[in-house]
């Protein structure tokens, strides 16, 4: 007679097969989401957190049926789980960390009192200055400031009087479609952007940015207008 603990057992093994091809898939749709997110992520630190996440994946889906059960019971603390762990893979990558290059490591920066952009890092999204865009996105400072001149890209200012850029907006080496109307709608680089990272029901709780970059500008403007009609709501 075969039971159901057989049949646990032998889709085990068929998924233990398969779990290499799933998870270098999982790695390779994380690596081009984290690029997306931040193309000037390093390459090391990419190539750790995508071979994690499919690590990480492809173990919980090769778990018996009684383990993924008992998985819901840890759901309150998954992010205090993965801080820890994440903890330890920072202790260990450090511990291993050449003594000769210990000037180079990597260390806080300091706190910048009343910053103007201040806590806006959690809704600005990732930003960079003008040398950094120039490495990565091809785009000489020059094109850059005089963009930034014409209102036809989303500068913040920073602690230090210096500006940033949002990397989400740009598109193939510019900006993308749209970031000019909308900064012009708003009148203000910092609020337009602030609008543009905000989920909103107007736009099937979408942020404006993520839909922008869809191609729908028409839906974006539209959302703009009836923000901008309810201005405590901007």
């Amino acid at each position: 007679m075969t039971t159901r603990r057989r049949f646990s057992r032998g889709g085990n093994i068929v998924k233990q097969a398969s779990r290499p091809r799933l998870e270098n898939a999982v790695a390779a749709a994380v690596s081009k989401i984290l690029l997306e997110h931040d193309p000037t992520i390093r390459q090391p630190a990419l190539r750790i957190a995508a071979k994690l996440a499919g690590y990480i994946a492809s173990s919980i889906t090769v778990q018996t049926q009684a383990v993924q059960r008992a998985l819901p019971t840890i759901e309150d603390d998954v992010e205090n789980l993965a801080q820890i762990f994440i903890g330890h893979i920072v202790s260990e990558a450090q511990g291993r960390f050449d003594p000769r290059l210990q000037r180079f490591k990597a260390v806080p920066p300091l706190a910048v009192p009343q910053a103007p952009l201040g806590a806006a890092s959690d809704w600005a999204g990732p930003v960079a200055g003008p040398t950094v865009i120039e490495r990565h996105f091809g785009i000489p400072r020059s094109t850059l400031f005089r963009w930034q001149k014409r209102d036809e890209v989303i500068a913040l200012r920073t602690g230090s009087s210096r500006f940033v850029f949002p990397l989400k907006q740009f598109v193939d080496a510019r900006p993308a479609d749209g970031i000019a109307e909308l900064i012009a709608m708003f009148g203000d680089h910092r609020l337009a952007w602030k609008w543009l990272m905000t989920p909103t029901d107007k736009l099937g709780g979408n942020s404006p940015i993520d839909t922008l970059l869809t191609g729908t500008l028409a839906d974006v403007v539209a959302a703009a207008r009836l923000a901008l009609e309810h201005a405590p709501d901007v």
